[in-house]
């Protein structure tokens, strides 16, 4: 409340004593429990580990941003069953252009975080902005609503006036103010039907001529694959639409597509921190909010997952050595590139990862979300593992503003 409505308060008491009484004393006891939520809960809850503040008042004033959210997502993860918390790990595809039983159940009965918006699922402005505000209405916590709009081959929704223009357009052009306009208009074709998240851009570098990247981004160079995706971050940021970097740790080397087989990449460590890895540093210093890892195996650094399974890849090198913080989600783990690796939602989230994509039919997606709640029960994936994800994937949508 602010100070000026608290002294139309005051003035109206001067007329009327006993009215706005209550009101004021209201406003006096709210104002008192957030203050002591917001200095205190932070500093003795072991979660808050985002940033060590004291409580001198200019930090305090610098970040109550920070302090503001955090304590949000105390009270949220406090009040929420195991099942609610494990229904956040997943972003999910739905069947059809209409709201049906089978997504009201994932939503109601199983409290999955995010919805990923296919070409099946749209008809025009108004039924996409029908059906996901039916979604929103309904869930408990509020859901990412996103889809693929990189531009080219890829782009879900048919009225965004850049949807022809694709990466590789804008490497061609190679101008950053180019890349950062074609940004807005993905981003505003977006908002337009209530979409608060893009997968993209696809930073993979096209190191080969027939890559399986080619048609999808800015080129050879890590270099401009670097500047250009940062300019798309800037661009989705300005128009408040979550970013997302993909496929970790880069897949630009081969010619194999993930979706029907597993990529075999055979470069050193040296390589891929010299080469694969500069446009994800980048695009990390640009505060890209979500990285998508990709599925396709690195023998030299790690023989017996693929990067989106595997401990080396997501925690040892993401998170560790790159220092990424956001929320990091699988590519779809249906693809055939995944098929002869068992309990992989399991192993997902064991390697790292925050949240599981999985494009598919309804009965396959309770399969994953069960094999998850099984593995919690037997505390193969503990408790505060759980919390760990569920923290960042609730500071995601607090910081963008997604919440009921």
């Amino acid at each position: 409340m602010s100070i000026s409505i608290f002294k139309n308060f005051l003035k109206s008491l001067k007329k009327n004593n006993s009215k706005y009484l209550i009101f004021i004393l209201l406003y006096i006891f709210i104002n008192i429990v957030l203050i002591n939520n917001i200095l205190f809960t932070p500093l003795h809850d072991n979660s808050f580990n985002k940033t060590d503040l004291s409580l001198d008042k200019n930090i305090f004033i610098e970040n109550y941003h920070v302090y503001r959210i955090e304590t949000l997502i105390n009270i949220k993860i406090q009040g929420m069953t195991t099942e609610q918390k494990i229904g956040q790990l997943f972003l999910l595809s739905i069947p059809y252009q209409y709201f049906d039983e089978n997504t009201k159940t994932l939503i109601e009965d199983y409290y999955i975080g995010g919805i990923v918006i296919m070409s099946n699922n749209i008809s025009s402005q108004t039924q996409l902005k029908d059906l996901i505000n039916n979604i929103q209405t309904i869930s408990n916590t509020k859901l990412l609503i996103t889809t693929d709009q990189e531009g080219g081959t890829i782009a879900r929704i048919p009225w965004d006036e850049a949807r022809f223009i694709s990466q590789p357009h804008i490497g061609i052009n190679n101008r950053e103010d180019f890349a950062y306009e074609v940004g807005i208009d993905h981003a505003q074709a977006l908002k337009d039907v209530y979409i608060n998240m893009n997968l993209s851009p696809v930073l993979d570098v096209s190191f080969i001529p027939d890559s399986s990247m080619a048609t999808r981004t800015f080129g050879a160079s890590s270099e401009k694959v670097s500047i250009l995706g940062t300019q798309l971050i800037l661009a989705y940021h300005s128009e408040s639409i979550i970013s997302t970097a993909k496929h970790f740790p880069g897949i630009g080397r081969s010619n194999v597509d993930s979706h029907k087989y597993l990529p075999e990449i055979n470069i050193s460590k040296d390589e891929l921190y010299n080469e694969e890895l500069i446009p994800f540093k980048e695009a990390i210093k640009n505060n890209v909010d979500v990285i998508m890892v990709g599925h396709a195996i690195y023998p030299e650094i790690d023989n017996n997952y693929p990067a989106s399974l595997s401990n080396i890849f997501v925690t040892e090198i993401l998170k560790n050595d790159l220092q990424f913080e956001g929320v990091i989600l699988t590519d779809d783990i249906n693809m055939e590139a995944l098929k002869n690796y068992q309990d992989k939602a399991v192993q997902a989230i064991l390697a790292g990862n925050d949240m599981i994509l999985v494009v598919g039919d309804f009965e396959n997606q309770i399969n994953y979300i069960n094999e998850i709640k099984g593995a919690v029960g037997k505390n193969e994936i503990s408790i505060e593992r759980l919390d760990e994800s569920v923290r960042k994937i609730l500071r995601l949508k607090y910081n963008y503003n997604i919440v009921n």
